[in-house]
């Protein structure tokens, strides 16, 4: 396996894992009766302040959740920054 094909994997996988842990945010929420309207749950922050929102409601700290979110968008971004460069000089 060579260097592009483990950044392809590794870009896959950033955004397999973003979008897997929205999908898992919003139906968290949806079960604790938030209201999130799913045209929006796309857009970056949207799930998240939902879920802030909740927290702060139930007086819970959101930090770990946000953090791990947050991460994982990033890791999204420098994937990106890696592969489509590699993707466009093919």
């Amino acid at each position: 396996m060579n260097t592009s094909e483990v950044i392809f994997i590794w870009f896959g996988l950033a955004i397999l894992v973003e979008v897997a842990s929205s999908v898992v945010l919003l139906l968290w929420l949806r079960r604790r009766g938030v209201k999130v309207l799913f045209g929006l749950t796309g857009i970056p922050g949207y799930l998240e302040r939902a879920y802030l929102k909740w927290c702060r409601s139930q007086g819970h700290s959101g930090k770990r959740v946000l953090l791990l979110r947050a991460l994982s968008i990033i890791n999204v971004i420098i994937a990106a920054l890696v592969a489509i460069p590699l993707l466009v000089s093919r």
